[in-house]
């Protein structure tokens, strides 16, 4: 583990929705400032709107990721930090500790699971195994049976199969593969081309794209971990990964202080976003705040959970339900997938947009709507 500065990657995005809101959705990205200690908001077209967080605000130090809780408040992890801090998702005021019942050491990644649970990497000298937490905050297990020393982004598979990215010591970095149990499944990639990854995700080929810090690139490796090539080259030191409604990367770069816009080809436009005091950018993350009108507002579900969303291949649901259906329709209003008694909904072939997700139980009839997004 380097001892000045950390290298890990970060995705975070996510949806509201706000019945009365504007006709137009609203598109906030906020970006970590690693060196300031401070997370900092834009708009969709990178104007600076000032600091959300505050520098060491509730004693922040060195934030590394941002995760939106599902009742909208904010959780972040800091470097420095022990305990995930938790803040108001409006006006970033400090609401104190999330995380309660484990003491982290040097906690980074996090993300919401499939099984409701929250997720956290730790590069911890005695302790670097994957952490979860339930959404109340408190300490469930030690998730991974193994080590993942210097573990950053990960991601699950339609079979809820773990992958890890395993940064190492920048030159020999993996991304490790685990059943839905924690057990490991061994080296899904190795470290014959890749060095220091730190941010990974899968796109709707099913293909892995990684971020790799030492040499200012994001890779491309197929489905069964094989190199296929470069997908985004020019960079310096990508770390964190936000995808905006248009289906535009936002990747961040402590190398330049900066973060850059690239296309979903692969091209870099330009940047997004640097200068304003922004240092060490480590995490970017998207909120869209999608008006509904009251007939496509959410009826609350409470033993319906939706991860991830947004989502780009697969939509794992928990329902407590033996039988139901879930039915997937479009901005218009036209049914685009319908499955029963799946909790796995693949949606990789549909088109980046808004959609609107219906579960009915049978033989009950209890139905429930939940907005999700799909980015590419």
């Amino acid at each position: 583990m380097k001892s000045t500065r950390l290298k890990w990657a970060v995705l975070a995005t996510t949806l509201l929705f706000a019945a009365g809101a504007p006709a137009q959705s609203e598109i906030e990205v906020f970006v970590n400032s690693r060196g300031t200690n401070a997370i900092k908001k834009y708009d969709e077209h990178g104007n600076y709107l000032g600091d959300f967080i505050s520098p060491g605000s509730g004693g922040l130090i060195a934030p590394e990721d941002i995760v939106f809780h599902p009742d909208g408040t904010m959780l972040v992890t800091g470097a420095g930090n022990t305990a995930i801090k938790r803040y108001d998702g409006q006006t970033g005021a400090y609401m104190g500790n999330f995380s309660s019942g484990y003491v982290l050491q040097t906690p980074s990644k996090m993300s919401i699971g499939w099984d409701s649970m929250l997720y956290v990497t730790q590069w911890g000298t005695t302790q670097n195994k994957v952490v979860r937490f339930g959404l109340d905050g408190h300490f469930v297990d030690e998730f991974t049976e193994t080590p993942t020393p210097n573990g950053l982004g990960h991601v699950w598979d339609s079979d809820k199969n773990f992958y890890i990215s395993v940064y190492g010591n920048g030159g020999n970095g993996t991304v490790q593969k685990f059943d839905s149990a924690g057990h490991s499944l061994g080296t899904f990639i190795n470290t014959s081309i890749l060095q220091g990854p730190t941010d990974i995700w899968f796109d709707n080929n099913g293909d892995m794209l990684v971020e790799d810090w030492t040499v200012g690139r994001v890779l491309r490796y197929s489905s069964n971990g094989q190199y296929v090539g470069v997908f985004v080259n020019g960079l310096s030191n990508p770390e964190g990964i936000a995808f905006l409604p248009n289906g535009n990367l936002l990747i961040g770069d402590w190398g330049e202080d900066a973060v850059h816009l690239i296309d979903s080809t692969g091209q870099v436009l330009g940047y997004f976003t640097s200068g304003n005091g922004l240092m060490d950018p480590n995490n970017v993350a998207v909120r869209v705040t999608e008006p509904v009108s009251p007939a496509k507002e959410e009826r609350a579900v409470k033993d319906l959970a939706v991860s991830p969303n947004p989502a780009s291949n697969v939509i794992f649901l928990k329902i407590d339900a033996g039988d139901f259906l879930a039915e997937l329709f479009d901005e218009t209003g036209n049914l685009v997938l319908s499955e029963k008694n799946s909790t796995a909904l693949n949606v990789s072939h549909l088109p980046s947009g808004i959609y609107t997700l219906k579960t009915t139980k049978t033989p009950s009839g209890e139905a429930g709507v939940k907005r999700v997004a799909i980015v590419h």
